[in-house]
């Protein structure tokens, strides 16, 4: 029986000590950003952000928060979301074992990739979501000037 050659796994880039991103380190590169964020009371909502047919469209996750409480800013280039997130209610008389919810104040802001028009931004708020749709700043394109 013919022994076949073991092929040694290389470790991806970002797990070694001379890759491209940070030290190499896993915990430290890559989870420590994300946990931290798990460890600590400020909620934090979830941005989705997409390009088509000439417009920025964010969805942001915003459950439990009213819709009066949520502000929206555009300033160079910079979306900003914040509002305020009712306080959990406890019952009385109640044992409570895990409590997740967070609840207080938050901001979130964002650079956005491109310019926007925003005396166009239309942003509609239904069953904790919060959907803005940016239409992209038409750039002036050069003109090419015919020579006679």
């Amino acid at each position: 029986m013919a022994m076949l050659p073991i092929k040694k796994r290389r470790r991806p880039s970002w797990m070694t000590l001379l890759g491209e991103e940070g030290t190499g380190d896993l915990f430290f590169d890559r989870l420590w950003n994300e946990w931290a964020n798990w460890q600590s009371d400020e909620w934090v909502p979830s941005f989705n952000l997409s390009e088509k047919a000439g417009k920025y469209t964010l969805t942001a996750e915003l459950p439990g928060v009213d819709k009066d409480s949520i502000a929206v800013t555009i300033e160079n280039k910079i979306l900003t979301i914040s509002g305020n997130k009712e306080s959990f209610r406890e019952e009385e008389g109640a044992r409570y074992y895990l409590k997740e919810t967070a609840c207080g104040a938050f901001s979130r802001s964002i650079r956005l990739p491109g310019e926007v028009e925003e005396e166009k931004v239309e942003a509609t708020f239904r069953d904790g979501v919060l959907i803005l749709e940016m239409p992209l700043k038409q750039e002036l394109k050069a003109k090419r000037i015919e020579i006679k």
